[in-house]
């Protein structure tokens, strides 16, 4: 087996939304099937501010075992969480069967529906974000509320588009220029009905799926607000490194303890995850008494047939993409190292 180097500009565009999605599907598939192919991801802060990310899996299915790391310059703020530089990601696949080196994909992987958007793990995130969203919103959801209205919102918008018929959209950010933007570019992209909206309450009313997808530290709605039958997903991660190093004051969450208590089930991509960063959407309300551990599913048990997600349609479902998982970025990197000998790119590396 010859490996091959992938660059930067050879994945832009390399996969179609839908491909991402079922290949993550996969990864989560195979781990709710075998707990021993994936550990939580770990990372590392030095006090420039500068973070390294590791996520470990093995996909056997998909022929393929190894590791994303990625690093970005961090600079915790207030309110948000912000990324003065973001650097090249880099996966490393190894043959599930006998170990050989297969491929190292350099960059950012982006969906061919939107090549130049660029995200932190974005295409990574918004498949995983959509798996769990299949799995928990009711099967005839039609309408969605953004909070967001930047590349990570652009990503899951089409990635919900590829498990739900999607006819209305409503997008929330604070800054009114960004979420006209977001309406201009994504509506011809998607024909959908994308429309701008002044307040929280306005994304979240009436709609059946109400995403976060934000860089906030804060809550960005009142969980008081949801209603019956309506499903949330949201995605930002723990920050426990920062705090513990000094670097910042507070904990980020991105939801409240209203949206967690009102939620008749709740999905996660991993409570061992939840538990070692000490998760403030998550670990801090279980310290507090709002919900138990024994509440949480892992999306990857409900794939596997081993635990049920919704089970009536007026239930209020939420789910959290508590952070990107190894199994999700091998899963993905194969199908990428896939498409990208079908098109005989790449460097075959010699030795």
């Amino acid at each position: 087996m010859q490996p091959i180097l992938v660059s930067p500009q050879e994945i832009r565009g390399i996969v179609t939304m839908h491909e991402a999605v079922e290949a993550v599907r996969l990864g989560f598939r195979e781990w709710g099937e075998n707990p021993q192919l994936n550990a939580p991801r770990r990372r590392i802060h030095i006090p420039t501010g500068v973070r390294v990310s590791v996520h470990q899996g093995g996909v056997p299915a998909a022929q393929a075992t190894g590791l994303m790391t990625h690093c970005e310059w961090v600079k915790p703020m207030a309110s948000e969480q912000v990324y003065p530089r973001l650097n090249h990601p880099v996966i490393v696949l190894y043959d599930a069967a006998e170990g050989e080196l297969k491929g190292i994909i350099v960059g950012e992987i982006t969906c061919s529906e939107l090549p130049d958007n660029v995200a932190v793990t974005g295409l990574r995130t918004a498949a995983t974000s959509a798996v769990g969203t299949d799995l928990l919103a009711r099967p005839d959801a039609s309408t969605l509320g953004i909070f967001g209205a930047a590349g990570q919102a652009k990503n899951h918008l089409l990635a919900l588009m590829q498990v739900r018929k999607l006819k209305t959209v409503k997008v929330y950010s604070r800054n009114p220029e960004n979420r006209k933007q977001f309406c201009d570019e994504m509506g011809p992209i998607t024909n959908l009905n994308i429309v701008p909206v002044a307040t929280p309450a306005e994304a979240v009313r009436g709609v059946d799926i109400v995403l976060t997808a934000t860089n906030s530290s804060v809550p960005v709605f009142d969980g008081n607000l949801l209603e019956p039958g309506q499903h949330v997903t949201t995605i930002v991660g723990s920050n426990v490194g920062l705090v513990k190093g000094g670097f910042t004051a507070a904990k980020r969450r991105e939801i409240d303890d209203a949206t967690l208590s009102r939620s008749d089930v709740h999905g996660i991509v991993s409570i061992q995850q939840a538990v070692q960063d000490e998760q403030a959407d998550i670990f801090d309300p279980v310290n507090r008494g709002v919900i138990k551990w024994e509440q949480l599913i892992e999306i990857g048990a409900i794939l596997a047939g081993n635990s049920e997600g919704r089970t009536r349609m007026d239930q209020i479902t939420f789910y959290k993409n508590n952070a990107g998982q190894g199994v999700a970025d091998v899963a993905l990197g194969a199908k990428v190292l896939e498409n990208i000998k079908a098109k005989k790119a790449g460097l075959v590396l010699n030795y």
